[in-house]
């Protein structure tokens, strides 16, 4: 997708906003500085242009979840990279999923209960061996101390 054009100094700091997280257009409105229904039109042509798609968003706590994240960092040589990306879109525990330039050509999170750790990591080795993964490496994350997901 192209750049949108349209995006001004007002439409990034919406944008910005956004994805941080809001309860309303009028917290929104006062965030920007401007008036609601300015914000409610902006909001509006950003999701016609597909700039955002607007959904419910929480912020979770992980540790408290018994959840762990796993991130995964695998390199796959090129002729195979569309079947790994489709076999790993399709698998319910990968969370996120990058194609990627550097150490690795593919990145992924994964979740898991706290203590499965080793058992998901094991599953996963054996799908990248299907996969002719030739090399992966993985990361274990205990505590989250950020996650800002805002692009300016």
């Amino acid at each position: 997708m192209d750049f949108f054009q349209g995006l001004d100094e007002l439409n990034m700091k919406i944008i910005q906003e956004m994805a941080k997280g809001i309860g309303s257009y009028e917290a929104l409105a006062q965030r920007c500085g401007v008036t609601r229904s300015t914000v409610y039109r902006r909001v509006v042509n950003l999701e016609k242009e597909k700039v955002i798609t607007r959904q419910i968003r929480i912020a979770l706590d992980f540790e408290k979840l018994g959840r762990v994240v796993i991130n995964f960092g695998i390199n796959v040589e090129p002729k195979n990279e569309e079947r790994a990306v489709a076999t790993l879109i399709k698998l319910a525990k990968v969370k996120m999923l990058w194609r990627t330039y550097g150490a690795h050509n593919l990145v992924l999170i994964v979740f898991c209960d706290k203590g499965e750790e080793g058992k998901v990591i094991d599953e996963l080795r054996h799908i990248f061996e299907e996969l002719n993964v030739t090399s992966f490496e993985s990361c274990v994350g205990f505590s989250w101390e950020k996650n800002d997901m805002t692009p300016f």
